[in-house]
């Protein structure tokens, strides 16, 4: 728990949450230090005398919203879920970094947190996954990648063939429900599918 904040840590003036806050349903939050958020709310702003800005919403104080928030953040604070997803996704890149170097396929797997990204290196450089930094690609090379072309639609595709539906970075996010039998399933799709592109001779082995 923490988010980045605790993994970087940062104290922010404010910070806003997405719908995960709400357990998924239509909802955000906006916190942040006590003289700041003061200034939307109705009693601080009437004890001070001051102007209170407001703060319109579709979704304020919706109390299915509000009901699902309170149970979502139980879970968190409960539980480190957040670290369980951190560690899993570290184990599946891991994983699919191994699938690389056994096929010897110039390609990148990296991401930080609960995320894995998948680099194609579209641009043909000399890559050793098993050292791949992208800390060390040019910024433009790795957002490129992203849309590599045929060759990223022809990886999701081939993941999917074998039951793994990833973004289109190629890549994703991994949750505290995943565990050993997806990363096993994942590493199974990437493996099938480089041999495959291998074999149509859409990627060379370095």
């Amino acid at each position: 728990s923490g988010g980045a904040q605790k993994a970087f840590g940062i104290t922010p003036d404010l910070c806003i949450q997405a719908k995960i806050v709400a357990g998924g349903l239509p909802g955000g939050a906006v916190s942040g230090k006590r003289e700041i958020m003061d200034r939307i709310d109705h009693d601080a702003t009437a004890a001070k005398k001051i102007e209170r800005i407001l703060h319109p919403g579709t979704y304020n104080a919706n109390p299915l919203s509000a009901a699902a928030a309170v149970t979502a953040l139980s879970l968190v604070r409960d539980e480190d879920l957040a670290e369980k997803a951190n560690k899993t996704a570290a184990e599946l890149r891991k994983a699919l970094t191994e699938v690389l170097v056994k096929e010897g396929v110039p390609w990148g797997i990296y991401g930080q947190s609960s995320t894995f990204l998948i680099y194609p290196n579209p641009f043909g450089d000399p890559i050793d996954p098993a050292t791949f930094d992208p800390l060390k690609v040019p910024f433009a090379k790795l957002k490129g990648a992203r849309g590599a072309g045929p060759l990223t639609g022809k990886i999701r595709m081939g993941l999917m063939t074998h039951g793994v539906d990833v973004m289109g970075a190629p890549g994703g996010f991994v949750s505290a429900m995943h565990g050993g039998a997806e990363i096993e399933k994942t590493v199974h799709a990437l493996r099938e599918t480089v041999r495959a592109l291998k074999a149509e001779r859409e990627v060379k082995a370095a």
